[in-house]
């Protein structure tokens, strides 16, 4: 499961993310098949970091943005 957020991700993020890899497990994988879940977002803050750091099957990544403008 993969969630991405425009901008900063909160803990509220993490029981999201549980709900959707729970539907996953109980209605989508096979038998024995393992749910991972990734937050992606711009950025984070200590309350989802103290969530997931008890929430091993979850990873989290910040994405950067940078772009140039070339006039043609």
């Amino acid at each position: 499961m993969l969630e991405l957020k425009k901008g900063r991700a909160s803990d509220v993020v993490v029981g999201q993310l549980l709900r959707y890899m729970g539907y996953v497990k109980e209605e989508l994988a096979e038998e024995g098949q393992h749910v991972k879940g990734i937050i992606i977002a711009m950025e984070d803050d200590p309350r989802i970091r103290r969530a997931l750091a008890v929430v091993p099957d979850i990873d989290f990544y910040r994405y950067q943005i940078s772009f140039k403008l070339k006039r043609v």
